[in-house]
């Protein structure tokens, strides 16, 4: 999307949305996984010290935008813990801090988005069982979708990938953005057998006798998708397009922020970094996004996250970009009656 909206919704699909979705989408990743990975660089270090203090007196602004650990207490009860993740199997992400580690190897059960990741089969039976929220209606070709003078960038643009163009006529372009926006050092690990940090915890509260619980069903993430207009999913796709070079710069950059807990820092950073056209068209385009993919998922996970967290000892991990805002999962919690602090 252009401006920070490119950038927002690019972290926002990979990152907050879908965590174990790209597991079996077998068309992406595939022959970049044999080439060398070349990760970004955080673009926080260059950027001009006017952009870097708007991005900061943004950051400032957002409630609980500090933070990755935060603990949930109420009365007598054991405490619980929220841990904000990213999907990534980034060897600096899954590495827990020593605060997490304590909290995670104290409860009793671990609540994550959904179990669905932990299944591979059952997601790629979603897909085939589901094919209305990943295929176009019949009849319609995504390149009816987009302006003739965009199409063969986009082709291009996904045969870098390893991804082949006329592989991906029938697709949505949400869909067909997840083949953009997975970083090429994802799907080399992701092709060596390394996991994403939210599926490592579900293995490792497995091993450790650990209950686990999910919020959401992967059929539920996917339609929060696929519910946005078919216009709206092609600007995105369109959008994305336009920093496709910039994408590994700013997921490094996102990752710089999340791991140093700066968690509010990351949407006004990769909207002032991202340097793609806006228009009103994209700023609806990301609020339709914003209010189905972020704040209604953060409505419904904290309504069944009530009842888990009753008893106490629960870990909470969930995408990061649920836990800050006014209506995030912090404050949805808190709205509860939980006491909820920083905890690392």
């Amino acid at each position: 999307m252009p401006s920070l909206r490119t950038g927002r919704l690019a972290a926002a699909i990979r990152s907050a949305v879908l965590p174990g979705l790209l597991v079996c989408l077998s068309f992406t990743g595939a022959a970049r996984a044999q080439e060398a990975c070349q990760a970004g660089a955080s673009l926080m270090a260059d950027a001009e010290p006017a952009l870097i203090e708007r991005i900061e007196g943004e950051a400032a602004g957002v409630p609980n935008g500090e933070g990755r650990l935060f603990r949930i207490e109420r009365d007598e009860r054991p405490a619980s813990f929220l841990f904000g993740t990213m999907h990534l199997s980034d060897p600096r992400v899954v590495a827990l801090t020593a605060e997490a580690e304590s909290a995670f190897a104290g409860a009793r059960t671990l609540v994550i988005e959904t179990t669905d990741l932990t299944d591979e089969s059952r997601l790629a039976g979603l897909l085939l069982s589901r094919p209305d929220l990943t295929l176009l209606p019949p009849g319609t070709a995504l390149e009816d979708l987009l302006p003739a003078e965009r199409r063969a960038g986009l082709a291009a643009a996904l045969e870098a990938q390893g991804v082949p163009a006329h592989s991906v006529t029938t697709l949505q372009p949400w869909f067909v953005t997840l083949a953009l926006v997975a970083p090429p050092c994802e799907a080399q690990r992701s092709a060596a057998g390394e996991t994403i940090l939210d599926l490592r915890l579900a293995e490792r509260a497995s091993e450790d006798g650990k209950a686990l619980v999910g919020l959401e069903s992967a059929e539920e993430q996917m339609q929060a998708l696929a519910a946005l207009p078919q216009d709206l999913q092609a600007l995105n796709l369109l959008a994305t397009l336009d920093m496709i070079d910039r994408l590994p710069d700013l997921f490094e950059t996102m990752i710089d922020l999340y791991l140093q807990g700066r968690i509010g820092a990351i949407r006004p950073a990769l909207e002032g970094l991202a340097e793609t056209r806006s228009d009103e068209r994209t700023a609806a385009a990301y609020a339709a996004f914003e209010d189905r993919v972020i704040l209604s998922r953060n409505r419904t996970m904290a309504e069944r996250l009530a009842p888990t967290i009753e008893a106490g000892g629960v870990f909470v991990a969930v995408g990061a970009l649920h836990l800050p805002g006014e209506e995030g999962l912090v404050e949805l919690l808190r709205a509860q009656g939980w006491r909820v602090s920083r905890a690392d």
